[in-house]
């Protein structure tokens, strides 16, 4: 007598974990200064999705700008067609330009498909290791003692080195597109749009930020323009107080 059918994406995920489909870590990747390989993609959607699309699920993402916080995510649903059930949830992306948010877009897909079926490649867990591994090789690695400031120096250059600001997230940075984005959209909402309204915008944001020769917006940092957005919103939400 042939198996029930799956009524529900609960028993297409009981139906799947009792026989997973076996992945292989086929692509050489890096975490720091660790090297580490992973089941890349196409080998993933191979394996996955053919057993997920033969019990009657499909699996969609869609990447998404969300507002008012102008984050990028991508928001993915594993769904039963027949009956209708489905896991869902979002991804963080990350990302200045085309090409590191499409690189960003290839994880979220392949991370949140195992992530939700519960499916992980063979050794997996040496890629969650990886970052202690690497903090573990370091504390091997101390120097012998030394004068008290070489080795305070030593030790925080090495902090420095393995932790990096990534793209987008120094402070000291220059503003970025999204800021842009997120700027123009509250200068609106207050009623500051507009050509006409561009010295009173400069005005107000060479006041914030305490710099009074400020020429263009594009001249602030990432944690200015972080500090311009949350008095802008802070303004918009007393203008929609309710009036006592």
């Amino acid at each position: 007598m042939a198996d029930a059918e799956p009524k529900d994406i609960d028993q297409v995920l009981l139906v799947l974990q009792a026989d997973p489909p076996t992945l292989t870590k086929n692509k050489d990747g890096q975490v720091g200064n660790q090297k580490t390989k992973y089941a890349d993609l196409v080998q993933v959607n191979t394996q996955v999705l053919s057993r997920l699309n033969a019990l009657g699920v499909v699996w969609v993402c869609t990447p998404t700008l969300l507002l008012p916080d102008y984050r990028f995510v991508l928001q993915y649903e594993l769904k039963h067609v027949a009956s209708g059930t489905s896991k869902a949830g979002m991804f963080p992306l990350k990302g200045e330009n085309a090409m590191q948010q499409g690189s960003a877009i290839t994880y979220a897909r392949r991370y949140a498909l195992l992530a939700v079926t519960g499916i992980a490649a063979e050794d997996e867990d040496d890629d969650g290791d990886a970052a202690s591994g690497q903090r573990h090789a370091q504390r091997q690695q101390r120097p012998a003692p030394a004068a008290a400031g070489r080795q305070t120096a030593q030790r925080n250059q090495r902090v420095t080195g393995a932790q990096p600001a990534l793209p987008g997230e120094d402070p000291a940075g220059p503003v970025g597109q999204d800021q842009h984005r997120h700027m123009h959209a509250l200068w609106r909402d207050l009623g500051y749009a507009g050509d006409e309204n561009r010295d009173t915008r400069l005005g107000i944001v060479a006041k914030i930020v305490g710099q009074a020769d400020l020429n263009s917006t594009a001249d602030i940092t990432r944690g200015q323009a972080d500090t311009v957005i949350a008095a802008l919103r802070e303004r918009k939400d007393r203008m929609q107080e309710p009036s006592q």
